[in-house]
């Protein structure tokens, strides 16, 4: 039974005020600024005040203001001295001849088009010639958009003109010429056309690429892509919007496979869960006492850096993709290694979009999602099949002849109820088709020495289980303002967030629910127990998840974060650039757990419990962050071969968090559910809690030489300081080197033809890890509350201090080579690598007569190796009917080794080891994989009994289980992985498909022993406790009698070979930009429409139920981007 939401939206209420505020803010800010330049309209006369500035700045500004689109040299342009522009009521011709008449300059304004040349250049002479023919066309770019101000000359004289705003040219040839048009444009490939008689002329222009232009943003450093030595992916705008829509990092693992997230088969698509990534696998391990929780995650999770700043993951995904720029993946040691101890998991490096210069814009994006569940991999009984399970199990045969009856009468009452059409679904009660949308505003503006823009982000995700939902709101405001050799910036950015867990529970309850069971009584009240025969359920009735659901429970969550990054950018000079920043971070949250007294959970509680029922949970906490960096860069290139660049970079960092918890109960209404009400604590509770404080200081310098663009070495070294470490090695150094060479700039590489591309490059160098607890390495001690000796309190020692507990630190390895082939067409890169990682954090094992069993310490050793490999061509690319057919493939492998443990966790893993259960232990031995698999070897189910046969270590066969004789089963890993995606472009139109694969890896199958072989078929079982069951002697079947009562431990019966392929998603794309009819009719600069179609499907060789808490989806979604 459904019911409506009864969630406190207190936050969101709000939103309307705080929106009012913002625009409130955000007006009064910009009316207050002395911005002396008035956009053109209509007029044409206008004032201009700027001073020391450069020529190029000059145009831009006016360029920006007016109606004219300005074509000219920007070398050239660059090469002129600074100017002062002060005018008041003038006109653009005034303005560009006192700019250019005594520079050498000469300029020309027609067709809304303003052409600036140097003195001395070749004239473009338009007219009409004797004996001439008229030709017309017109010229674009890849994306259909036309080219304005593109320069179109008969090759060989002076005769040409300039085409319009929507790309159009016309003019008269001699009729005895060869007809050779040469079309250039500043930023385009200057082409040549043979004219052969056609009635319009279409041209599309190519972009010009400049290598040396192209770079490599690292958060600290901004690197030349071509003499960059380090392993990274980049990802730009384009190719996050055309990987999906679900969040950023499902993008990215569509994007790139080396961006790994370790799918939970528990929590499935579930909003408010955060997945474990991971990049080139695992390179922390967790203690002892955490070997069977999910701190793993947390140890493995790459540094994030958005802006120059670091952010939490949690931040990263519920980031909206409409304000990033790039993304890169930074992989290696050459790489990572400036970010010293925080750099061993791979460093994600997030650029957000600066604000764009010019008249007041308004842009909005805004999408639809759909997310349907997916139950492909459930199948279930019906009411029919379930009762017949029952009697062929003998639930209806008794003991007693008088205990039988009951039995029978029982069996001919859900019988009745079978004949009678009653087959319930209850995989669909506690489901829907979640509508999600999703909102972005942005104002953006400005003139070259003042930007500013303003965004407000909504995001409502509706998860497939009913109520569920997680709602965040962004808002930002971000300045820049330019003086002549400093820029100020300033960020500011809120963030909220509100989530719910659905109130209907999880959806394995609803599996194993009876299809003949019904949820409401005759008189229409839903049930609390479906059956409430004490001797038949043994007092353990089963209880009606849909009453818990129309009970006041609460589980929800919410955060506040407030970012605000302030930097200051001085560049004396061209080739130096000196940059400090300095941020401030700060988060709360907020989670509450409420069962009102009625709920079942409470059920059992005897009457001395009575005023125990109904619990509230509730944690609060917050955490800080500060930081200071200040860079300096240097880069000039010398008698043009020499290109040196050297950085120097100093942080400093100070973060603390506070959490809260308590626990109480003794409600006396489910309405109360105030957590004052609670008549006490827990049994045997109190209120909990813990607090951390860290500071860290780092220095790094890096340098990078390259001589004529061919060979180049990259190098950095890094000093860090943190006090998590022992008194004694509270400092450690971590570096890195990189070798290139660009084979393809050689002499003898000239007359290849075929080879574009050839670079090869290799690093080596060290990073660190500190993702652990803040007093690891100090001696602690807690209060003894429990023993007091008259009015005084003692304390206990609770942990011994170790001074030389230091970093961990992981060796990288990598080698690459990058290769473009056939003019472009055929594009590969490759990398291999390498990562050790020594000085595990662990415990060591102590004598008792220190009164503790252990300590922390250096002692445990981890190796990650691997490839990465990614191939893309291009089947079409016909630039002259605007056709690009392009497929990339890509391929990854990661095989990581435990090298050495300490004597402490060896205890701990075989005591794992020697611990029964039905799922295999999480154990760690030398030589194996983290994520091995151990199980007792079985040798499949006797014929001529229907049990299970098992192998011992000694070779003997037995029917007895013994957890003693586990072995190693296979990697719960897959052992490659990939993604294939193909792009359709033809126009405006542009069609993305994606896939991706995994095999060689091996699952435990936990479906087949839970929900098959140990299943309680009292409840609804899988169809395969059906299908290939023991009946009788000489049955060669897979799993044993459907009688047999004796529950199936952990067997490598169960562990099966992997291999899946996933649709990941398909991404439509119309882009209509420079429309004319919209422009002129609508003010519509750009109009984009998207649809995505996410997971579609999903083939595996392993057949099991996904998702059993909370189920996957598939999501359908249509986006809507406008600018104007």
């Amino acid at each position: 039974m459904e019911k409506k939401s009864r969630t406190g939206d207190s936050v969101f209420l709000k939103l309307p005020r705080m929106f009012l505020i913002m625009k409130t803010v955000f007006i009064s800010l910009v009316c207050t600024l002395n911005v002396q330049a008035n956009v053109f309209s209509q007029h044409t006369k206008f004032d201009i005040a700027m001073k020391n500035v450069t020529v190029s700045e000059v145009l831009c500004y006016l360029e920006e203001i007016s109606k004219y689109r300005f074509v000219y040299d920007s070398d050239a342009i660059d090469r002129m001295q600074r100017v002062d522009v002060e005018m008041k009521g003038t006109k653009l011709e005034t303005v560009l001849e006192s700019i250019f008449v005594k520079s050498g300059f000469s300029f020309v304004i027609e067709d809304g088009v303003v052409i600036i040349r140097e003195a001395g250049k070749k004239q473009i002479t338009a007219g009409i010639l004797p004996q001439s023919r008229k030709i017309t066309g017109r010229v674009r770019d890849h994306g259909s958009h036309p080219l304005p101000g593109v320069t179109v000359v008969l090759k060989g004289t002076s005769v040409g003109v300039v085409t319009d705003v929507d790309g159009h040219f016309k003019m008269d040839l001699p009729a005895d010429h060869e007809t050779v048009l040469v079309f250039s444009f500043v930023g385009m490939k200057t082409q040549e056309v043979y004219y052969k008689g056609e009635k319009e002329l279409n041209v599309v222009m190519e972009e010009e690429v400049k290598q040396m232009d192209e770079v490599v943003v690292t958060g600290i450093f901004s690197k030349s892509k071509e003499s960059y030595t380090g392993a990274v992916s980049v990802i730009t705008e384009k190719e996050l919007k055309s990987f999906g829509n679900r969040n950023i990092l499902t993008t990215l693992r569509n994007i790139d496979p080396s961006f790994n997230i370790l799918e939970s088969n528990e929590w499935g698509s579930n909003p408010n869960r955060l997945p474990e990534v991971q990049i080139r696998g695992a390179a922390n391990m967790p203690d002892i006492d955490q070997l069977q929780s999910d701190t793993k995650a947390e140890l493995n999770t790459p540094l994030i850096i958005m802006d120059g700043f670091e952010i939490t993951l949690e931040r990263m995904m519920d980031l909206d993709d409409s304000e990033v720029e790039t993304i890169t993946l930074l992989k290696d040691a050459s790489a990572t290694a400036i970010y010293g101890s925080r750099g061993a998991n791979g460093v994600i490096v997030i650029t957000t979009k600066e604000p764009e210069p010019g008249k007041l814009r308004f842009a909005y994006t805004g999408s639809l999602n759909l997310e349907v569940p997916d139950l492909s991999d459930y199948d279930v009984l019906n009411a029919r099949e379930k009762l017949d399970l029952e009697l062929r199990s003998g639930y209806y045969d008794g003991v007693r002849a008088e205990y039988e009856v009951q039995l029978k009468q029982k069996y001919n009452e859900i019988l009745q109820q079978v004949e009678r059409g009653v087959n319930i679904y209850w995989l669909s009660k506690p489901l829907r088709v979640g509508v999600r949308h999703r909102h972005n505003i942005k104002l953006e503006g400005g003139d070259p020495s003042f930007r500013y823009s303003a965004t407000v982000q909504y995001n409502d995700v509706a998860g497939v289980m009913k109520e569920s939902f997680r709602r965040t709101f962004n808002g930002g405001i971000n300045l820049s303002y330019k003086t002549s050799d400093l820029i100020f910036r300033n960020q500011l950015t809120i963030g909220l967030n509100k989530a719910q867990e659905s109130p209907y529970g999880t959806f394995d309850q609803y599996v194993k629910l009876n299809p003949y069971w019904t949820a409401t009584d005759e008189n229409g009240n839903v049930k609390r127990f479906f059956d409430e025969d004490y001797s038949y359920w043994g007092g353990n009735n089963p209880a009606n998840p849909l009453y818990n659901a129309t009970l006041n429970t609460k589980e929800t969550s919410d955060y506040t974060n407030i970012t605000n990054n302030f930097s200051i950018e001085w560049k004396p000079v061209q080739e130096f650039t000196l940059r400090g920043t300095f941020g401030i971070y700060t988060q709360t949250n907020n989670s509450d757990k409420y069962l009102p007294p009625e709920h079942t959970a409470f059920a059992d509680y005897a009457d001395d419990d009575y005023f125990r029922r109904g619990t509230y949970d509730y944690t609060t906490s917050r955490s800080s962050r500060y930081n200071f960096s200040l860079t300096a860069n240097y880069s000039k290139v010398f008698a043009e071969k020499h290109m040196i660049y050297a950085g120097l970079n100093m942080d400093l960092e100070d973060q603390k968090s506070q959490r809260y918890s308590f626990s109480v109960e003794g409600f006396p209404s489910g309405a109360l559910d105030f957590l004052a009400v609670a008549m006490q604590y827990k049994e045997n509770g109190k209120p909990g809690g813990s607090e951390s404080k860290s500071r860290r200081v780092g220095f790094v310098g890096n340098a990078s030489y390259s001589f004529e663009d061919r060979y180049f070495v990259d190098a950095s070294f890094r000093t860090d300081g943190s006090s998590l470490y022992g008194a004694d090695k509270r400092f450690a150094p971590f570096w890195s080197a990189g070798i290139g060479w660009n084979i393809h700039r050689e002499n003898f590489m000239s007359n290849v033809d075929w080879i574009n591309r050839l670079k090869i490059r290799a690093s080596v160098g060290e990073t660190g890890s500190n993702n652990f607890s803040a007093y690891e390495a100090m001696v602690t001690y807690t209060y003894s509350l429990s023993d007091r000796y008259y009015n005084w309190m003692g304390a206990n020692l609770k942990a011994l201090a170790n001074p030389d507990l230091e970093w961990q630190k992981t060796m990288k390895y990598n080698t690459g080579v990058e290769v473009n082939l056939l003019n472009n067409r055929l594009n590969m890169i490759c990398d291999l690598y390498l990562e050790r990682t020594n000085g595990l954090m662990s415990s060591l094992e102590l004598p008792p007569s220190n009164g503790f069993t252990s300590y922390k310490a250096n002692i445990g050793k981890l190796e990650n190796k691997g490839f990465e490999l990614k191939v893309t061509g291009y089947l079409l690319r016909d630039t002259e009917r605007e056709l690009i057919w392009s497929v990339t493939g890509s391929l990854v492998r990661n095989k990581d080794k435990i090298i050495k443990l300490s004597e402490a966790m060896k205890e701990a893993n075989a005591t794992l080891l020697a611990t029964g259960g039905a799922t295999p232990n999480k154990v760690w031995q030398e030589g194996d994989s983290q994520n091995a698999i151990y199980a007792v070897p079985s040798l499949g189910i006797d014929p001529s009994n229907g049990r299970e046969l098992f192998l011992k270590k000694s070779g003997e066969v037995t029917y007895t289980w013994d957890a003693r004789d586990r072995v190693f089963c296979g990697v719960d890993q897959p052992d490659y992985r990939g993604n294939i995606n193909t792009m359709f472009m033809w126009r405006d139109l542009s069609v993305n498909l994606s896939f991706g694969y995994e095999w060689g890896g091996q699952q435990y199958n936990s479906t087949l022993i839970n929900r098959v072989e140990n299943a309680d078929k009292k409840y609804n079982v899988d169809r395969r406790v059906y299908e290939d069951r023991w009946k009788e002697p000489g049955d060669r079947t897979f799993f044993k009698g459907i009688k047999e009562t004796t529950a199936t431990q952990a067997t490598s019966r169960f562990v099966q070979d992997e291999a899946t392929f996933t649709c990941q998603n398909l991404n439509i794309t119309y882009d209509l930009k420079g429309n004319k009819w919209l422009r002129h009719n609508l003010g519509i600069q750009t109009l984009t429409l998207k649809g995505d179609i996410a997971d579609l499907f999903r083939i595996s060789t392993i057949k099991q139920e996904r998702g059993t808490s909370y189920p996957f989806s598939r999501q359908f979604s249509f986006t809507l981007s406008v600018m104007f």
